[in-house]
């Protein structure tokens, strides 16, 4: 009996290992680390001291490094090759054509603050647009042949997920012109399904000013960026918009562009300020003495102003000015000037 209780008491203590061993292995699977952790700082000081163009070969402390291989990255275009050096962070780097003005680069991270890295040379791109959340910026990989260099840094974003696209304005003069070698983020880079399926819009001005019969755009930015945008106005007596964003300031006055994501309540605003075009602008008043000792004031434009001094100039005798004033909301009232009437006139500008 005692064989038996031992034999049980092996068996089972094997299985425990077998289990503990099956839990370490799961744990460790789980636990695979795509990025590098900073550990120092640039030349070893108390804070992060890099700033772009300086030379990192590895992240600075409080930063993760991804390198460009991950399958989150994503290169759009047909013109995106690897190229191999040992002076490349892990030996690897993406590499676009000149002859690909189009080709762009995609991914989403978490956090406040991003780096990237690549190398500089003179035949790079001077003109690189990246929109983070839609916000436009550029940098220039043109300066004497160096890396891996921090090419871009933005610090200071609002904690949270971010979208990053980057894409050349201007080709280079080098075969190769827009590279990627690293990734440095503050969070985490995330991979597609770790991406929230969110929906957002922005637009890029909330006020907008127009003259009377001129026309502007703007510009929506949207999450996911497949999502259809409607939009309205509230007035189309003053404003109109069309369904690509486009805006025809009609009247004077105010009216509210509102870019909707279609079959939702997510929305945003931009305020329209529909002003006279500035030739028709009061912007001056026109104070004449009569010989008679009776002083009329009027709320003139430049044009109806410019056109009084030109008349005045060269009329004489009973030759009349013409001038209309509205004295109340609904009633308008014209008064003629006789030249010869004027004892004297002064212009008041505001």
């Amino acid at each position: 009996m005692s064989k038996l209780l031992k034999k049980g008491f092996i068996y089972l203590a094997f299985i425990l290992v077998a289990l503990v061993s099956i839990s370490i292995e799961n744990a460790s699977a789980a636990e695979v680390v795509d990025y590098e952790e900073g550990v120092t700082n640039l030349n070893n000081t108390l804070e992060n001291s890099a700033k772009r163009s300086d030379v990192l070969k590895k992240p600075e402390i409080g930063w993760k490094r991804y390198d460009d291989s991950l399958t989150s990255i994503q290169y759009l275009g047909s013109g995106w090759s690897i190229t191999d050096s040992s002076t490349y962070y892990k030996g690897k780097r993406h590499a676009s054509s000149s002859s690909k003005k189009d080709d762009t680069i995609k991914f989403v991270f978490s956090g406040t603050k991003i780096r990237l890295i690549a190398q500089f040379y003179p035949g790079y791109s001077n003109d690189i647009r990246i929109l983070i959340d839609g916000n436009e910026e550029s940098f220039s990989l043109v300066a004497p042949s160096n890396g891996p260099v921090i090419v871009y840094e933005k610090t200071g974003l609002s904690e949270g997920i971010h979208d990053v696209e980057i894409k050349k304005n201007a080709k280079g003069s080098w075969e190769n012109d827009l590279y990627l070698d690293a990734i440095d983020v503050d969070g985490k880079l995330l991979a597609p399904d770790e991406i929230p399926n969110v929906e957002t819009i922005s637009l890029d001005r909330n006020v907008l000013e127009l003259l009377e019969g001129s026309q502007d755009k703007l510009i929506a930015t949207v999450t996911p960026d497949t999502a259809k945008v409607i939009w309205s106005s509230s007035d189309e007596s003053i404003a109109t918009v069309d369904q690509d964003g486009n805006v025809t300031a009609l009247h004077e006055g105010e009216a509210i562009i509102t870019a909707k994501i279609e079959n939702t309540d997510i929305a945003a605003t931009s305020t329209v300020i529909v002003k006279k075009s500035s030739n028709e602008a009061s912007n001056a008043i026109l104070s004449i003495t009569l010989v008679n000792g009776i002083t009329k004031e009027y709320d003139v434009t430049n044009k109806v102003l410019n056109d009084y001094l030109k008349w005045f100039d060269s009329a004489q005798g009973t030759s009349t000015f013409k001038f209309t004033k509205t004295i109340s909301p609904y009633k308008k009232v014209t008064e003629y000037i006789v030249h010869d009437k004027i004892a004297s006139f002064e212009v008041r500008e505001y």
